[in-house]
């Protein structure tokens, strides 16, 4: 029996000046590369909880430990994410010009699990 995906919404925030249909087009343009970029669409609630979990760890080492090799998982578990969410973000905005306005510097897109 296979599990099924757990879901998540995807909210475009601080971007004035579009219309719904730009809004959403960007959302599904973002969903779509996140879910290409960490390896399908089952992928994108796990790899976020993993992603959240090394920033806790890491935030809760003492600074001497910070730059162990033992934390080098945990950094990659966040460059691996933070690597599919930039990527997702440039695929989302490419179509707009990433000026319309110019308040696409302030655009971001907001996962809920």
């Amino acid at each position: 029996m296979s599990e099924k995906a757990q879901t998540y919404t995807v909210k475009m925030l601080g971007a004035t000046g579009l219309s719904d249909a730009q809004r959403s087009a960007a959302e599904l343009r973002f969903r779509m590369a996140l879910e290409f970029g960490v390896g399908g669409p089952e992928y994108v609630v796990p790899a976020l909880q993993a992603c959240m979990l090394a920033r806790t760890l890491l935030d809760n080492l003492p600074p001497e430990e910070a730059g162990d090799a033992e934390s080098g998982a945990e950094r990659e578990v966040i460059a691996l994410w933070e690597n599919a969410e930039d990527k997702a973000i440039m695929t989302a905005l490419k179509p707009l010009n990433a000026d319309i306005n110019g308040n696409m510097g302030q655009a971001r897109f907001e996962i809920t699990i």
